[in-house]
């Protein structure tokens, strides 16, 4: 049986996106990209690459801000997911309907946050196995090939979905990280909209 496995990078672009870029290039290896708004604008280049190069671009809101997008409004995170969308748009020419919220979906993405994004029509990915890059990419970034294995062996079926991050400690191990993936019925895919599979915390089959 193949088993599917969905390599995602969050926070980019950045300095660090064409080492990354180079790198799956090189390994033939398609991933998806949760970006940010603001940095869409200063990297425009690494965006319309990333395109260019078979990879899905996927929205990851315009603050990154706890306060700014699960407080108040309830359509908070829906409004920067599009704007996210149209800056992607504008950029790019491609619309792209796949979030992420920051920091995970749970707990902060309550029923309400949710249908705002049903109601923008778009679809919201957490992971299924976390490198916690985030911690150790400085630190530890052999730890985040340790994290990676471990966390695919415990999941017992269905595809795997990845959290990585656009950084330079990432960056200086994800080819070895592949490596150590990538064996006899591993498939690695980018995001396809026309095989979109429910992967969130809440288990909301709505998005």
């Amino acid at each position: 049986m193949v088993q599917d496995i969905y390599l995602t990078f969050d926070d980019g672009p950045n300095d660090e996106m064409d080492n990354i870029l180079d790198i799956l290039k090189t390994k033939k290896v398609k991933s998806t990209f949760f970006l940010v708004e603001p940095n869409m604008r200063e990297y425009p280049q690494a965006v319309l690459r990333l395109i260019e190069e078979g990879h899905y671009p996927a929205l990851h809101s315009v603050t990154h801000d706890k306060r700014m997008l699960y407080e108040g409004n309830p359509l908070n995170v829906a409004e920067e997911m599009r704007h996210t969308q149209k800056t992607l748009y504008e950029l790019t020419g491609v619309t792209s309907h796949l979030t992420r919220a920051p920091f995970g979906s749970h707990p902060y993405m309550k029923e309400d946050l949710r249908h705002g994004l049903v109601q923008y029509m778009m679809k919201m990915w957490d992971w299924n196995v976390d490198t916690v890059d985030w911690k150790h990419h400085e630190t530890a970034p052999e730890r985040i090939i340790e994290n990676a294995i471990k966390g695919i062996d415990a999941v017992a079926e269905g595809p795997i979905v990845i959290l990585l991050h656009v950084t330079k400690g990432t960056a200086s191990v994800l080819s070895r990280l592949i490596d150590r993936i990538n064996k006899d019925g591993v498939q690695f895919r980018a995001y396809d909209p026309e095989q979109h599979f429910t992967m969130n915390f809440w288990d909301d089959n709505r998005l």
